[in-house]
């Protein structure tokens, strides 16, 4: 089964890496990101089955990846 995939992780190297892994076992990655605000606008723009996200991202390097994800699920329930 392959998923659209959106994926957030602030670290290049680490975003790159998972994106490689993702594709390479079949799922379709349609955006790729470096911070919480940036997850938000691209699950909008690409309406993903899946979300993988960083817990620690900017802006505030605390808990904002968690906290979109939160704020996404309750958007787009299915998600």
């Amino acid at each position: 089964m392959s998923l659209n995939v959106v994926l957030a992780e602030d670290s290049a190297l680490m975003r790159d890496g998972l994106v490689g892994v993702l594709t390479r076992f079949g799922h379709k990655v349609l955006a790729a990101v470096g911070d919480a605000d940036a997850l938000i606008g691209a699950v909008r723009e690409h309406d993903p089955d899946i979300v993988v996200t960083d817990v620690r991202m900017p802006p505030d390097n605390t808990d904002d990846g968690l906290r979109a994800a939160v704020a996404l699920r309750d958007e787009h329930p299915t998600l």
